[in-house]
């Protein structure tokens, strides 16, 4: 039995082939060889001239951000542990080697690529060192005490409240969480920002993977300082009966309490005056808060290829610039002779960053946000420089700030799609500039020849964005918008023209009261967009991919890169790319027999596209990223064999390849169950680890370490694969997995030093004392903390 960390599962059968006859095969050789003696001189010499004409357009510029991007994959995606230290050491070498080394033909370039990768490597260990951010260990009840740092309504009305934590008490917590999300369902006096927050409430940490591979849930909060989530038992203390501990904010704490205020009030407007949906859309439009959409309306956006509009991205932005820019700009013009004296242009462009920068702060500052922001701020720049705005220079330039500012943003998916939407949007309109640069342009205009031309550029637009990204969105959500194009077509303009405009102008119009007509006008435009995306996704709905290898989305970037970075023909090169990478994602890893869920409530069988799960109606959060990956379509969901009164004995049933578990919820039955199976799965937390008589033993300790479980015979040595979600040596967001747990807390008149340190009879909800009793626990650390002892 084998139990490799984060491998692709071997392969369990595939296509049989008639083999090709050896003579074919020596014949087609000779003739490849043939073809490259003659033709590769040739190609040499072509590729060559092409690189000379690209680095005469200083296009290697680009390969900046490209090997910085690369650096971070390496660090966050593959773990690579190099010193900061040794990283500047030899940052500092290469970059006097470029400058010695100028007049060679190739040197600069490979040695630019290679200083350009450590700088992503430097910075990307720059940003883990400055993160220390407390991830909670397990779940536990605890009476907290903080600070609201932001409040926003979900779609069933309850309050979402975001409180960074001063103490916490029954129990003290040895790691407790710097920044929580509190989801508080009663009714009580809704609290603002700056307020006080105290309250019961129960504690987990950010999910990981649902399967190996998946997506980790725990990366982005780690990142964004949210230690842990929660709901509160019960109602938070009234401000009445509220202490007064904790320290004062700081200046920075005033300032980002004063924003959240402002969404919040904001937010509370925009659903005041737009009831139900088109509310809730509008406000995750304007300020980003997007928890008050139901799962029914974000299901047919996604299915439509439509959920990029409640992202905040480089679309919104855009739009707000942009149209604050020609606002700015056509009202100038109107004032008597001043276009004649004052460059109006720049003037706009001076105020398009004022009000971009004031729409950067109210919709929250999120990761994706300021990745537009940056880009448009450089563009904007550029325009006061008289420099071009739309270049691939600029695009470049964004991403090296945000490389050097958040590299870990590499590994989402919205900086993909963003950057991936950007890139193929200015390279195809920067070679389609340059093929009409030397033509003759037809300036005429006319009322039907500009809605022509509006209708065509938006149809482009969204066909090469959707083109460009498609393979992102398969490769994150396993899910494919055949007809995203026609959603896209249809609620564009709307979008556009209509609703993003008269948001911007309601914002503008709040403070003075006058928001309620262009607020209603969004509404109206909303309500519209909304039933264009029920109905196509009724009729046209999205598709499950299943899974692509990571080796397929790089490929596939390369085609994307190399497509629209070159000024040149060297851009057909892309074509190979392409044909790979297409290649390369229909090659898909063998599906796993047995799946684990790092809870241990939640398992299923896996044959032919049919998922088993173990009950009727399994955790949505999890079946549904299983069903993507692992369903096939038009299958219909499974019920596990066996599965009776398994809290009292051994319930068994077998993989499709005969991989037999024995699964249990009673940890006495442990040893019997290691002694009857190949896997023997124990949803308790026991301390033991192994099963003396060779079998894999699998527990909610052993989960907890080891995150979801893929499981699979592989068909050549017939070993049991067992892939693990989280590594052995984890990354720095997974560490909590093997921080002490769970915590004790002793009654406070036996906080004096003068009692044993021993662990109190008051366990946490749900635990017994034979099952956390620290005794004999070969992980129990040595001393504790005095106001608690913990087990692990």
């Amino acid at each position: 039995m084998s139990e490799p960390a984060d491998q692709d599962l071997a392969g369990t059968g595939g296509t049989r082939f008639t083999p090709v006859p050896e003579a074919l095969l020596d014949r087609l050789a000779s003739l490849a060889r043939l073809a490259a003696s003659s033709r590769l001189p040739q190609f040499g010499e072509w590729l060559a001239a092409e690189w000379e004409n690209e680095r005469a357009h200083r296009t290697t510029f680009h390969l900046i951000p490209v090997s910085m991007a690369a650096g971070a994959v390496a660090v966050f995606g593959l773990g690579a542990g190099l010193t900061v230290m040794a990283v500047l050491g030899v940052f500092l070498a290469l970059a006097v080697l470029s400058i010695r080394f100028t007049k060679s033909a190739t040197s600069p370039t490979l040695i630019l690529v290679l200083a350009s990768l450590l700088a992503g490597l430097c910075f990307s260990h720059f940003e883990l060192r400055r993160t220390g951010t407390t991830i909670f260990s397990g779940q536990a009840t605890v009476f907290i005490k903080g600070r609201v740092a932001g409040h926003e309504l979900d779609d069933r009305q309850r309050s979402r409240y975001l409180v960074d934590i001063n103490s916490t008490e029954r129990p003290v917590l040895s790691r407790p969480p710097e920044r929580v999300r509190i989801v508080v369902a009663g009714e009580h006096d809704v609290m603002r920002p700056g307020d006080r927050f105290e309250g019961l409430v129960r504690l987990r940490p950010p999910a990981g993977p649902a399967f190996p591979g998946s997506y980790d849930f725990a990366f982005v909060p780690y990142f964004e300082g949210l230690g842990a989530y929660g709901f509160s038992l019960g109602i938070p203390k009234p401000r009445s009966e509220l202490s007064t501990e904790g320290p004062p904010p700081t200046l920075s704490e005033q300032v980002a309490i004063a924003v959240a205020d402002l969404r919040g009030m904001v937010t509370d407007r925009i659903r005041a005056i737009i009831p139900g949906q088109p509310g809730a859309v509008a406000a995750a439009l304007v300020t980003g808060q997007r928890n008050g959409i139901d799962e029914e309306t974000s299901e047919a956006l996604r299915a439509t290829g439509l959920a990029h509009i409640l992202a905040i991205s480089g679309l919104h932005v855009a739009l707000v610039a942009g149209f604050a820019m020609v606002s700015i700009r056509r009202s100038l013009v109107l004032v008597g002779h001043l276009a004649l004296v004052w460059p109006i242009k720049k003037i706009a462009a001076v105020g398009a960053i004022g009000v971009s920068t004031f729409y950067l702060v109210l919709s929250g500052s999120s990761v994706a946000t300021e990745r537009a922001y940056l880009m448009l701020l450089v563009m904007l720049l550029a325009v006061l420089f008289d420099r071009p705005a739309i270049t691939m220079r600029n695009v470049s330039i964004a991403a090296i700030a945000i490389l050097a500012l958040s590299p870990h943003a590499v590994m989402t998916a919205s900086f993909q799609m963003s950057f991936a939407a950007t890139i193929g949007l200015v390279g195809v309109y920067g070679a389609f500039s340059r093929y009409r640069g030397g033509r003759s342009r037809d300036i005429s205009e006319g009322a039907l020849r500009t809605v022509f031309f509006f209708l065509v550029g938006t149809a482009a637009t969204a066909l090469i964005a959707g083109l460009a990204t498609t393979p992102y969105s398969i490769f994150h959500f396993q899910r494919f918008a055949p007809f995203g194009l026609v959603a896209n077509l249809l609620v564009m303009p709307l979008f556009s023209l209509l609703i993003m405009p008269m948001a911007l102008l309601g914002v503008v119009l709040m403070p003075v009261g006058l928001d309620a007509i262009p607020l209603t006008a969004v509404g109206m435009g909303l309500d519209a967009l909304i039933a264009i995306a029920f109905d196509l996704a009724s009729q046209l709905p999205d598709q499950s991919t299943g899974l692509v290898r990571p080796s397929a989305l790089i490929t596939l970037s390369a085609a994307l890169l190399i497509f629209c970075i070159p000024v040149g023909r060297l851009r057909w090169l892309a074509v190979p790319f392409l044909a790979t990478g297409l290649v390369m994602a229909i090659d898909r890893a063998a599906t796993p027999e047995f799946l684990i869920f790092e809870d241990g409530k939640t398992f299923a069988l896996i044959e032919n596209g049919t998922i088993a799960y173990s009950k009727g109606r399994p955790n949505s959060f999890v079946s549904d990223q299983w069903d993507r990956a692992y369903r096939a379509e038009g299958t219909e969901r499974g019920l596990i064999p066996g599965l009776k009164d398994c809290e009292s004995k051994i319930c068994r049933f077998t993989t499709p390849s005969g991989i037999t578990v024995a699964y249990t919820t009673d940890y006495r039955l442990l040893g019997e169950a290691c002694d009857s199976a190949e896997i023997a799965f124990v949803a308790r937390a026991a301390r033991t680890r192994r099963c003396r008589s060779g079998a894999h033993l699998v527990t909610l300790r052993t989960l907890r370490r080891s995150g979801s479980l893929a499981i699979a015979r592989d068909p050549s040595s017939g070993e049991i694969v067992v892939s693990r979600s989280v590594l052995a040596a984890p990354a720095d967001w997974n560490r909590h997995r093997h921080a002490p747990w769970p915590e004790y807390w002793r009654k406070p008149e036996a906080d004096d030093g003068t009692s044993p340190k021993k662990p109190s009879s008051t366990m946490p909800p749900g635990k017994t004392s034979s099952e956390n009793s620290p005794s004999n626990d070969p992980e129990k650390p040595g001393h504790a903390p005095s106001s608690f002892a913990s087990t692990e």
